[in-house]
């Protein structure tokens, strides 16, 4: 009796097939250009299958679905997981394009939905003014130029050099010898960072450059100059190669000559005797003032003991 039940439930197990998560609802993903996006459908019961399932795909404001497995604009950049898991249905799109933006269905004997919202590269600075970048002879300089979004990649990406009568395309490739080996983009980890670097500067390449992605553009203008000679300061034996005279002055102990001491010696003693000199002369004409002071003193005490004795006679 248990064995027939066990089948009983088995049988039941396989005729219901794969039942859908997310049934009926709609999940938003968003991509960026260049980029891979995996959009998820499997079935809730991870021992069931599904016995046929299609991946649909409809434009927005578009009335009809497509395969996505019959498109060609498809071809190459689907993949399907369900070889080593049947019960996972997930579609795998790579290289994504603004044009794979749009509505998706996972479709069994149920069907879920999808929605993709796909962000391309629209330039930082889109714009028709020149912007003036300065560089030296010799060194390298950066013309920057970079998507809003820094995840996402163009599809399509060109540096320009302007000539009087003519241009030349530097990036991807390289027409122009003047520019032969010596540019790169700095988008090794971010893929919208398309700023281009230009190395071992030179007079020829001064000029005007531009960034265009699709219809957008933004434009420098190189000037190449000379590098400024920088003037050296000649440093003591004393004093480390990397320190200046004016951020390590010397030290007097250390620096100051031997004569500076006796010259400020000699000053000093013969300030010193002045000051003797002075003070001697101020207690002596002291003396000399009191002296002269008493001599008066008696010399009119005299003067009138004889008038005295003059009116007595």
């Amino acid at each position: 009796m248990r064995d027939h039940l066990y089948l009983f439930f088995f049988m039941i197990h396989f005729s219901t097939g794969c039942i859908l998560t997310d049934v009926h609802q709609t999940t938003v993903i968003t991509a960026y250009t260049g980029g891979s996006v995996l959009l998820p459908c499997s079935c809730a019961d991870p021992q069931s299958t599904a016995d046929t399932f299609t991946w649909e795909f409809n434009r927005y404001r578009e009335g009809w679905w497509i395969q996505v497995f019959e498109d060609e604009k498809f071809s190459g950049r689907r993949e399907l997981f369900n070889e080593d898991s049947p019960n996972n249905l997930s579609l795998l799109i790579s290289d994504i394009r603004e044009e794979d933006q749009g509505n998706y269905m996972c479709k069994t004997k149920q069907h879920t939905f999808i929605q993709l919202i796909v962000k391309g590269c629209n330039l930082v600075q889109n714009r028709e003014s020149l912007t003036v970048v300065t560089g030296y002879s010799g060194e390298s300089v950066v013309l920057p130029c970079s998507c809003t979004e820094l995840q996402a990649k163009p599809e399509q990406i060109r540096w320009v050099y302007y000539l009087v009568n003519t241009n030349e395309e530097i990036y991807p490739k390289e027409r122009s010898e003047r520019h032969k080996n010596r540019v790169e983009l700095l988008n090794q980890t971010t893929p919208g960072n398309l700023s281009l670097h230009i190395s071992a500067l030179t007079a020829d390449h001064g000029g005007d450059y531009a960034c265009s992605v699709s219809s957008q553009q933004v434009s420098y203008r190189l000037q190449v100059k000379e590098k400024p000679h920088i003037q050296t300061v000649c440093l003591s034996t004393h004093q480390p190669s990397h320190q200046t005279q004016e951020l390590t002055p010397p030290r007097p102990s250390q620096h100051t000559p031997q004569y500076v001491f006796i010259i400020l010696g000699v000053i000093l003693s013969v300030l010193l005797l002045a000051l003797l000199a002075f003070i001697y002369w101020r207690c002596r004409g002291g003396r000399n003032v009191k002296k002269e002071t008493m001599m008066m003193k008696n010399s009119t005490e005299n003067k009138t003991i004889r008038m005295r004795c003059c009116i007595l006679l």
